[in-house]
């Protein structure tokens, strides 16, 4: 009897899932009918202006951020987006001319990658998942081993040093714990190239040295196959721990790491991976150059801080290289680390949730690592992320990826498809210039029609994006970061898909500086496309009074031109290279530190305002008198209760209005660096307090004035670098030209003389 209705109540069950999937097909299909229906140019204005402004009402209410409330949002967005997708398709697709239709499919294409990716994005964080760290148990016997991988290539030693030291100093018990450099610039095969064998040997018996000094494995292979992924697989072999910690050899990790992601593995058994955001101390290129970086969310945060949390939602968080702490018995199952793409950490992800197996996100900041410093590394990292995707798109298509939920192939479509951006937007470029310029109708719509679908769909798109992101993404910049890339990725993405087995891995150059500002290599296309942009006003202008009939599309691609105009003022100045000499970058924080002054026999409380490894600021009452240059001793304790002492000397003093900042230089001994790295980098929650000071939203309309404002002051400072290069250029020329009038006429003058 148990037995028959333990099976009445299974078939009951079923029974209830399919009719819920029936019913949401149903509501999926009266709500495309309802999208479709044909509206007059005024009701549709009615509709979707209402939809709009409910939308920007809806967006302040707090409960609308959390489910259910946030599923009402983004459907009212959808069904904005989808009217204008279905007008666009039905009403504006008319054949005017053969180079018309080319651009105009051209346009429609773009348009289409663009709407999928907006609706993949909002299926993707329909609910972000925060999750908190699983305590550990308190007997060590309990907890598994973990070997700790450390890869390196080319990176300079002292960067590999103190992530090593950092290691070390991780809150976990040192019998269960190993570390590993993995040094992929010492291999066999280069140590026996006659080109590069002097200078491999040397850096061989260094990181030897260095790993002996301070207690760590050495590992190097016999030759550099697969790059990254082929290095940590050959480390496989030599190391038996149940868990690895992978870490860029940039990535200094904080004290608590495994005591946050560790019990993970023990609560689920099937769990592959825990994924921790990559935080990144200092700016990169584009916010340097900007100086954006205190003011507005770094362009990774936008992905750390919110994509993954809604991925991880869907089983679909994914290993993005370092940072990451795997189970080594699934990782063997599949080989090792992936080695068929350039993106090997995505690989291996789509590989272990295709086998069934979990991951989880932890977005808490346990690791400090650098941006690329200059354009054209961050440019060549960017490269290596686009091809990857591509390739894993077209070699492991995760729509057709067995053993996926419906929902992990939407996920990881979208993380690939992503990266097509660049012709997209290449495209939405070429587009108002090709009719402006050219003559080519490509859009064919009046103004209240553009009025009354197209301009609430583009503000319901800023909308959505304020809603999901605002916090971590302000307006416009992520058509900044794109349109700097485009011109760049469009060859790498072309190359991919045309031989998705050709791109190589490339390792990003990090810790490089530059000692005076200049321009990047890569500026030249920005200058091009800032020509065209200019010359579509004077046009829009000719076509105006030209062409009465066509004023609607003038006035249309004008406004398109100007957008794109602003957009391309940030990438000029996106490109002027500022100088940057440190190789240890300060960071804000806060907390205090007790100053003793030898030279007053003085003991004070200052604020601490910004730290690095070799540096620190404060603030101290403004009653002091202090010299540039003088010895100083600091006291300081970590929210561990660790107390730590230093000696440091005065290298700047400001007075401010209340206080006076002193910065401060560490005198920084051999044994000195590692209770410094200790200090600097061993808490977790400074790098929280960080991210929080810069995670703030602005409406839409503050983000334009300021993106605008910063645009127009890059710009100004590009041409006025490039007209004091050009001068100096020409003085060199002019100076040498004069040397040698000189040299000339002495000659002259000594023939004569003899004559």
């Amino acid at each position: 009897m148990r037995r028959y209705l333990k099976e009445e109540r299974g078939t009951f069950q079923i029974a209830k899932v399919h009719l819920l999937n029936l019913g949401l097909f149903i509501s999926i299909i009266f709500f495309l009918y309802l999208a479709s229906t044909y509206l007059t140019l005024s009701q549709q204005f009615l509709v979707g202006w209402g939809l709009l402004i409910a939308l920007s009402f809806l967006k302040r209410i707090p409960p609308m951020h959390r489910p259910p409330g946030r599923f009402f949002f983004l459907l009212l967005a959808t069904f904005i987006s989808l009217r204008y997708w279905c007008w666009r398709t039905f009403d504006t697709l008319i054949y005017t001319g053969f180079f018309d239709c080319i651009g105009m499919i051209f346009l429609y294409l773009a348009e289409a990658y663009s709407i999928t990716i907006h609706f993949l994005g909002m299926f993707v964080n329909i609910w972000p998942l925060e999750r908190k760290p699983v305590l550990l148990p308190d007997n060590p016997e309990l907890l598994p081993t973990v070997d700790i991988f450390i890869p390196t290539y080319n990176e300079p030693e002292d960067i590999v040093r103190v992530t090593t030291i950092a290691c070390t100093q991780i809150d976990y018990p040192k019998e269960k714990l190993c570390i590993y450099i993995l040094d992929d610039g010492s291999t066999v095969a280069r140590r026996n190239n006659s080109k590069t064998a002097q200078e491999t040997w040397e850096r061989y018996h260094r990181f030897k040295k260095m790993a002996a000094e301070l207690g760590v494995n050495y590992l190097t292979r016999e030759n550099n196959e697969h790059a990254k992924a082929g290095n940590i697989n050959s480390a496989l072999k030599y190391t038996d721990g149940e868990l690895i910690l992978i870490l860029d050899c940039d990535h200094v990790p904080t004290r608590d790491i495994l005591k946050n992601t560790v019990g993970c593995f023990l609560k689920d058994k099937k769990l592959f991976l825990v994924q921790t955001p990559h935080f990144f101390i200092n700016p990169d290129p584009v916010e340097k150059n900007l100086a954006t970086f205190l003011d507005v969310p770094s362009e990774n945060e936008m992905f750390y801080g919110a994509i993954q949390l809604g991925l991880d939602f869907w089983n679909s968080s994914f290993f993005c290289g370092s940072a990451a702490l795997l189970r080594r018995k699934y990782l063997e199952e599949i080989g090792g680390i992936a080695g068929k793409t350039v993106t090997e950490d995505t690989e291996t992800a789509l590989s272990l949730h295709a086998k069934g197996y979990n991951s989880v996100y932890i977005n808490r900041p346990m690791i400090c690592g650098l941006s690329p410093d200059t354009f054209d590394a961050f440019i060549l990292q960017r490269s290596r992320w686009a091809q990857g995707m591509v390739q894993i798109f077209i070699l492991k298509n995760p729509l057709l990826t067995r053993g996926f939920k419906i929902y992990q192939r939407l996920c990881y479509s979208n993380s690939c498809l992503f990266w097509f951006f660049g012709l997209a937007r290449f495209v939405f470029f070429l587009a108002p210039a090709a009719y402006l310029l050219f003559g080519l109708k490509i859009y064919n719509a009046s103004v209240p029609q553009v009025l009354a679908y197209a301009i609430p769909h583009v503000l319901s798109c800023l909308l959505v994006a304020d809603f999901l992101y605002g916090k971590v993404r302000w307006p416009f910049f992520s058509e900044l970061y794109e349109t700097a890339q485009t011109l760049f990725l469009i060859p790498a993405i072309i190359s991919a898909i045309i031989n998705p087995k050709a791109p190589t891995f490339k390792v990003t150059p990090k810790g490089v500086t530059l000692t005076t500002d200049t321009i990047s290599p890569l500026a030249g296309p920005f200058y091009l496309m800032f020509f065209i942009i200019l010359a579509t006003f004077p046009a829009a202008v000719i076509k105006w009074f030209s062409d009465p009939i066509q004023r609607d599309t003038a006035i249309i691609c004008a406004v398109w031109s100007a957008l794109n105009f602003f957009t391309l003022l940030a990438c000029l100045g996106a490109v002027w290279e500022k100088r940057q000499v440190r190789r240890s970058h300060r960071a804000w924080t806060k907390g205090k530190v007790n100053l003793f002054l030898p030279r007053l026999n003085l003991s004070v409380t200052g604020k601490i305002k910004d730290i690095s490894l070799t540096g620190i600021g404060l603030n101290v009452p403004l009653s002091l008198s202090l010299k540039e240059g003088e010895k100083i001793f600091l006291d300081a304790k970590d929210r561990y209760g660790h107390k730590y002492k230093f000696q440091a000397k005065l290298v700047r003093i400001k007075k401010k209005k209340n206080f006076i900042y002193c910065g401060c230089e560490f005198i920084v001994e051999k044994n000195a660096l590692f209770s410094l790295v200790r200090f600097v980098y061993g808490d977790s929650q400074r790098w929280v307090e960080f991210l929080e000071k810069k995670s703030k939203s602005i409406s839409p309309w503050r983000g334009f004035i300021y993106f605008v404002h910063k645009g127009i002051e890059g710009c100004r400072q590009n041409f006025k670098g490039i007209t004091y290069m050009a001068l100096m250029t020409i003085k060199e020329y002019l100076y040498i030209l004069l040397i040698n009038i000189q040299i000339l006429w002495q000659r002259m003058v000594k023939s004569w003389r003899v004559g």
